[in-house]
């Protein structure tokens, strides 16, 4: 009875044990040679297969028989009749028959999807895992499979492809186990449902009459899943020999009879587990680890914060009260100041008495007075019998006098005033003196207060983030303990797939945990260096637009050597008629002598020494002759090699001379145009870098990284999961290595790696 349902039957195995070539085996069985010849077969230790792929096909359900077609002399009479290998049949004698295969098909057929999954323990394992023990290859082999039951409803059989040769050793057995962990995680809630199949590859005739099969079955149902089915299969079964045929039909024909049987477990993307292997393990406490180490420095910071903040009260209190002492007595002395610091008229002096009038004469009384303080108003008063005359007055004097009536007696007073202020000048004077330290010490303690609020205020907000980041660390601890022995994909959908890089690193990316290790952050020491070399740079850009201004203060000399060159044409115009030249020498010596101000520049020109102390010879030569104390040089003559060398002398004639000068002319303005050129070309090299905004950027990223986890928190958690990774590795892969190798995984079906 055909069956309706099609059957998702995976395939896991080594590499190179026959896993591939065992379902072109299965297909052609169906007829389906075609689709045969697109199943790749590996080479060596690399598995063909990186990807999941799968195959559907009707397979029929066919009997395989044998029959004897002649056999050995007194048999004649079983020719032509079916035989079937065992006690009645010597594998010994199996020479001495020739053989035939009869198939007989039932009609009905079995619904296949084979799901080829990579090559297990792939070769590709130890370059991908030469820092630690895990097996990177066959953990991103281990997500493959997961996708690939992802995308069905049901499991019908796994089935174990191992090879005839394959030591079931500690590794083999390892391997299984996780294989069966993997399966078993990630269909928990139905995992008893399951169904193994155990399929040895390779077996052939003299392999099944050793008793190879057997033990073979017994040795791996020790360590192997419960209740495993066996199946023994020649893989490569030679065509030309029946038995060989035979067996290798009839053992595949025994395997689709017990898939036919096979009962289901439903698969569900939300019951899908990804379990953890042991060097995952080592990661998960390598980050627990990390963040315990940063718990513990956050508390010590916390308690140093703590312990600060006391001490910034204590001295907020102390400024306090200073700060209010010091009020009082700045109010005290304010007061008084304000009291004395008036236009309230005050007596500063004053006088009062009588004067008589008689025959004798005289009588009048002087009222004369000098002050300290200016007189504001002054004050008059007599009686009826006398009069105030000759009235004087300035800023601090007063006079006048009181004249009484003939005969008469008079009485006069005078009262002056001045303002308050003016009166008590040298006690407000003193006040004021007294005043301003008392108010810069109320000034200072409320500096000091409002610093130390800032401080505390400070302090309290490293405090709340610290303990925030302990909070943090304390969930992410709990989430990696809470993860138990597998990854649930249906949470870690996009993350899972940075369990396939043995680093902490990555284990914290794939815990969405990168406060725990910070992913993006590079080392301390790297944006130190950048820092420091953006600030540097900051100099050198000051240092650039210095050497600008020098080398164009340089350019500008060139006009220099151009006027001296000008000054000697002019010179050398005038040698036929020294005496009617006698003023534009002198002119041209001032023009040379303006070589002493460019002396330090001639060792930088070429040949420039011996050019310049040569001119200077001629120019001493033309002073001497200007002055009378020596006759005008002479430059006709022969022009030899060593009085070329020497540099300018009498045996230079007019032209020479002028090209030699000429020369170094050009010499010179070559090389200010050089000087300027480059230095310009290197300040746009430095303007282009923008080290000033690079510096600023860096030092603004560097405080925000410190504002976020402290940079001693930082670096404690780089050295714990440095120091614990697994297996005694140095240390932990660079985040930009990880990122590669996450690179290098390849397709990874719906969790496709990140940009």
């Amino acid at each position: 009875m055909a069956s309706t349902e099609r059957k998702n039957v995976i395939f896991i195995g080594m590499t190179q044990n026959g896993k591939s070539s065992l379902i072109q085996q299965i297909l052609r069985y169906a007829g389906e040679e075609e689709l045969s010849r697109t199943v790749g077969i590996g080479q060596g230790n690399f598995s063909q297969t990186q990807v999941c792929s799968s195959y559907d096909v009707d397979v029929p359900l066919k009997t395989h028989r044998l029959r004897q077609i002649e056999g050995p002399e007194g048999e004649e009479d079983k020719n032509g009749s079916y035989i079937t290998p065992g006690d009645d049949f010597s594998f010994d004698d199996v020479d001495e028959y020739k053989l035939g295969q009869d198939v007989e098909d039932s009609g009905d057929r079995l619904p296949l999807r084979l799901i080829d999954t990579p090559g297990l323990s792939d070769s590709g394992n130890a370059s991908a895992s030469s820092k630690s023990g895990m097996r990177v290859v066959d953990e991103r082999h281990k997500l493959r499979i997961l996708l690939s039951l992802q995308k069905i409803e049901r499991v019908h059989a796994i089935c174990f492809v191992v090879r005839r040769d394959t030591n079931f050793g500690g590794d083999f057995q390892d391997l299984v186990r996780r294989m069966v962990s993997l399966l078993t995680f990630s269909v928990r809630s139905t995992a008893w449902n399951l169904q193994y199949h155990i399929l040895h590859t390779n077996i052939d005739v003299d392999d099944r009459a050793s008793g190879v099969c057997e033990s073979r079955q017994r040795a791996f149902d020790q360590f192997g899943p419960g209740g495993a089915t066996h199946h023994f299969v020649d893989n490569t079964p030679d065509r030309d020999y029946p038995l060989d045929v035979y067996f290798a039909n009839t053992a595949l024909s025994g395997l689709f009879a017990s898939l036919a049987q096979c009962g289901s477990a439903p698969v569900s993307f939300t019951n899908l587990y990804y379990p953890k292997s042991p060097e995952h393990t080592c990661n998960d406490q390598a980050l627990i680890s990390a963040a315990q180490q940063a718990m513990t420095h956050l508390s010590a910071i916390v308690d140093t914060g703590k312990k600060r903040i006391a001490a910034l009260q204590n001295d907020v209190k102390r400024h306090t009260d200073s700060a209010q002492l010091n009020q009082v007595r700045v109010t005290d002395y304010e007061n008084k100041i304000n009291a004395l610091d008036c236009d309230t008229l005050v007596v500063i002096d004053g006088e009062e008495g009588w004067t008589e009038r008689n025959h004798a004469g005289g009588g009048w009384r002087l009222f004369s007075f000098s002050t300290s303080v200016p007189i504001a108003k002054v004050e008059k008063s007599h009686d009826a019998d006398g009069n105030w005359e000759l009235e004087s007055q300035d800023e601090t004097s007063y006079h006048i006098i009181l004249q009484p009536d003939w005969l008469c007696k008079s009485y006069g007073k005078i009262t002056l005033y001045g303002t308050m202020k003016e009166f008590h000048k040298a006690e407000l004077a003193t006040l004021r003196t007294q005043l301003g330290p008392v108010r810069a010490r109320v000034q200072e303690h409320t500096a000091q207060l409002t610093k130390a609020k800032s401080e505390i205020a400070l302090a309290e907000s490293q405090n709340a983030k610290a303990t925030a980041l302990i909070d943090a660390l304390k969930r992410d601890v709990s989430t990696i303990r809470d993860s138990g022995r597998s990854i649930s994909l249906s949470q870690s959908q996009k993350l899972v797939k940075f369990f396939t890089v043995d680093s902490p690193l990555s284990a914290a990316r794939a815990y969405n945990l990168q406060s725990i290790v910070p992913w993006t952050v590079p080392p301390l020491n790297k944006i130190a260096r950048k820092v420091i070399k953006g600030m540097t740079m900051q100099k050198r850009v000051r240092d650039a637009k210095e050497r600008i201004d020098a080398c164009e203060k340089a350019y500008k000399t060139r006009s220099v050597y151009v006027g001296i060159a000008q000054g000697i044409s002019v010179v050398m115009a005038q040698l036929k008629n020294p005496p009617a030249g006698v003023a534009k020498l002198r002119a041209a010596i001032a023009a040379l002598e303006l070589w002493d101000g460019v002396m330090d520049k001639a060792g930088k020109l070429p040949n420039g020494e011996g050019r310049l102390e040569g001119l200077k010879g001629f120019v001493g030569k033309m002073r001497s002759y200007v002055a009378g104390r020596d006759s005008f040089p002479a430059f006709t003559g022969s022009t030899s090699t060593s009085s070329k060398k020497s540099g300018v002398g009498s045996g230079l004639s007019e032209e020479e001379l002028r090209e030699e000068i000429m020369t170094f002319a050009a010499a010179a303005e070559e090389f200010a145009e050089a000087m300027l050129q480059g230095s310009a070309s290197a300040f746009r090299d430095l303007q282009r870098a923008n080290w000033e905004e690079r510096a600023t950027r860096l030092t603004a990223s560097l405080m925000e990284m410190e504002a976020g986890l402290p940079l001693g928190v930082y670096a404690s958690m780089r050295r714990a999961v440095t120091t614990t990774t697994t297996k005694g590795a140095e240390e932990e892969p660079p985040a930009l290595a990880v990122l590669a190798e996450l690179k290098d995984v390849g397709e990874l079906g719906e969790l496709a790696l990140d940009d």
